[in-house]
């Protein structure tokens, strides 16, 4: 990634995209994930409420009450073009079982060590360095969380600067992680109506569970081609149903 790629879209300096010491996902956190919503998280998500609310942001959910009580689950959000979604739909989530998002490791921990350990007291991110994390490291961030009974979270269109007229292409991350732990996969759609003041309005559209491998049926095996195949495919065909919500709003949900 050239320097002015990094600038353009982090204001951190270069050694910023390092993985620090400590690690990555996990590793960085230094624990295990967890599914409670301590006293301080509660506490930061009504003053992001409050704070948002007054600043003209309105959100409105559907299909997400369920997710309380089914189990975890991998949360797929698109389209993702500002840096607030995850702040909206942490807002419209129930406060537990958590959340825990893969975030890119710059704009978590590039600004301190404070920053760093305010953000693993409250939990909720697991960060990662573009160009140094394989699948493996995605897939023990996911296993930990899902142990804990918690939820994973990504975005797969990586960063903001996708077109704005539709959906950038899936990464295959999500499908992979999948496969291997057998976690069904819940699609939330962001549908933003832009304001002249303030922030924008938010639906955010939860569908049914859906899995990339039936349960039941057999997996490909790891690493082989046959696994980022249908990876590829599945994270295609999953863009092109979401990216039609996306455009038709919930009717077209079913």
């Amino acid at each position: 990634m050239s320097e002015r790629k990094v600038r353009a879209y982090s204001s951190y300096s270069r050694d910023a995209l390092i993985p620090p010491a400590a690690g990555e996902g996990v590793a960085w956190l230094g624990r295990q994930p967890w599914a409670h919503a301590s006293l301080a998280y509660r506490a930061l998500r009504f003053t992001l409420r409050v704070v948002l609310g007054a600043l003209g942001m309105r959100v409105r959910a559907v299909g997400l009450e369920r997710i309380a009580t089914s189990g975890p689950r991998i949360l797929v959000g698109a389209p993702h073009r500002r840096y607030y979604e995850a702040f909206a739909l942490g807002i419209a989530m129930p406060a537990q079982p958590r959340v825990w998002w893969l975030g890119l490791g710059p704009f978590i921990v590039g600004r301190g060590r404070i920053r760093a350990g305010m953000l693993r007291r409250l939990g909720g991110l697991l960060p990662v360095w573009r160009g140094s994390s394989g699948i493996e490291t995605h897939l023990n961030a996911a296993t930990a969380v899902f142990a804990a009974g918690a939820h994973y979270a990504v975005m797969p269109e990586g960063g903001t600067s996708g077109p704005v007229d539709r959906f950038a292409e899936f990464r295959p991350g999500a499908a992979v992680i999948g496969m291997r732990t057998g976690v069904p996969v819940v699609p939330v759609v962001f549908r933003f109506r832009n304001r002249r003041i303030g922030l924008p309005r938010i639906e955010i559209i939860g569908l049914a569970d859906t899995w990339v491998v039936q349960p039941g049926d057999t997996p490909p095996a790891p690493g082989s081609r046959e696994e980022l195949t249908l990876a590829a495919e599945w994270s295609h065909a999953l863009s092109e149903r979401m990216e039609t919500v996306w455009r038709e709003g919930v009717g077209s949900a079913a």
